[in-house]
């Protein structure tokens, strides 16, 4: 008797459960929650009956797709299938993204790049800075100054956090170690953050990339662009306004782009992540300082240093991002410029120094064909 309640009850349990998403659309009420999911996602629409969509199964295939994404606590399940994987075998739900020991996210590009199975060229690349120092030198001319920033790369921060399975090659980090080779030996203006902060390691107490981050966190940024802004004063002799910044207190709760994998494992429990530090910005002197007129080209490192807001108060209102070399984007602006529609020399003259800042994937794409496009101006092909 107590064997069959109990299967009543499991049935009865089991049949709520299968009608809860047609009770849900019936009377309008939602169990869950639960915020919407992150990461890059285009919700299907019901398509369209047709005599060619029905016997090709495209129909059926796109049917199938709206019912799944417009089921009732679809973000719920999504979760919780989430949790189970991350929790319990320690995987990600995104191919892209790997969960490393002591739960470090990774990025597989990443480790793809430090362990060389991307192509690269070393014959390619010197020919690169061949031109690089010829862009250099016309920059000069017309009282330009540049400078190559190499933001870090958390795969060789913390190569012993990766998965042993991706470490095939015991030769690692040779495009990074090749291309800020050539950059020293010739003599480019060029700060390297990587070398710096793997320096910094065992001395420092505050992550330089948290768990959850592809970026390097903003304390990290902080510091960098400290850095930036005194090889600029000293090196480039600009005299920017003097400033400094004021420490806080660690926090758990993330801004800007703090925790960005992170949110993308869509999980039903936060991500344990913490130890973020936001110093506060303050100017001491203005006195006989100028705010030079900058543009920053990059990848996604650069939004952190940014974030900082350090360049939009030591330099001028002029200040730019030029993201992937691609488009403009301005803090003094709504609007974003596409880079092609523009006078591209006259822009890059307008500048009194112009940044390249690159991240763990792109330390042998500096500019984003800004070496070329550049060249091209001072040497037009005839």
């Amino acid at each position: 008797m107590k064997k069959n309640i109990f299967k009543l009850i499991l049935l009865s349990l089991l049949t709520a459960v299968m009608s809860l998403p047609l009770a849900e659309k019936i009377f309008h009420f939602s169990v869950s929650k639960l915020a919407a999911l992150k990461g890059a996602y285009v919700k299907p629409v019901c398509p369209q009956l047709s005599w060619k969509s029905f016997f090709n199964s495209e129909l059926q295939d796109s049917l199938s797709l709206f019912i799944e994404s417009d089921i009732s606590n679809r973000n719920a399940l999504v979760r919780l299938r989430n949790q189970v994987a991350f929790t319990g075998f320690h995987e990600s739900p995104n191919k892209e993204l790997v969960v490393g020991k002591n739960n470090f996210l990774f990025e597989k590009l990443y480790i793809e790049f430090y362990t060389q199975r991307v192509w690269f060229d070393s014959t390619w690349m010197n020919k690169r800075i061949d031109l690089l120092k010829d862009v250099i030198d016309s920059l000069k001319k017309n009282n330009v100054d540049l400078l190559i920033v190499f933001a870090p790369s958390k795969t060789s921060y913390m190569p012993e956090n990766i998965p042993l399975k991706y470490l095939w090659n015991h030769e690692r980090d040779n495009i990074y170690k090749t291309c800020s080779r050539m950059l020293v030996r010739n003599k480019i203006p060029f700060i390297d953050f990587n070398s710096y902060f793997i320096s910094q390691k065992s001395k420092s107490i505050i992550e330089i990339f948290p768990r959850g981050n592809a970026h390097w966190s903003y304390y990290a940024a902080t510091l960098a662009m400290d850095s930036i802004a005194k090889f600029m004063l000293y090196q480039l002799q600009i005299p920017l306004y003097k400033h400094k910044w004021i420490k806080t207190d660690a926090t758990n709760k993330a801004n800007y782009q703090e925790g960005d994998l992170a949110i993308t494992l869509n999980l039903l429990k936060p991500f344990r992540d913490g130890g973020y530090v936001y110093p506060n910005l303050v100017i001491t002197d203005s006195a006989n300082c100028i705010r030079p007129d900058v543009a920053i080209i990059g990848d996604s490192f650069s939004w952190t240093l940014i974030f900082t807001y350090l360049p939009q108060t030591i330099f001028s209102k002029n200040f730019e991002f030029w993201d992937y070399n691609k488009k403009i984007w301005s803090p003094y602006s709504n609007d974003t410029k596409n880079i092609d529609e523009l006078d591209y020399k006259k822009e890059l003259l307008k500048k009194r120094v112009i940044i390249i800042v690159e991240g763990g994937i792109h330390y042998n794409d500096i500019g984003h064909g800004f070496i070329d496009k550049t060249y091209e101006l001072f040497h037009p092909k005839k």
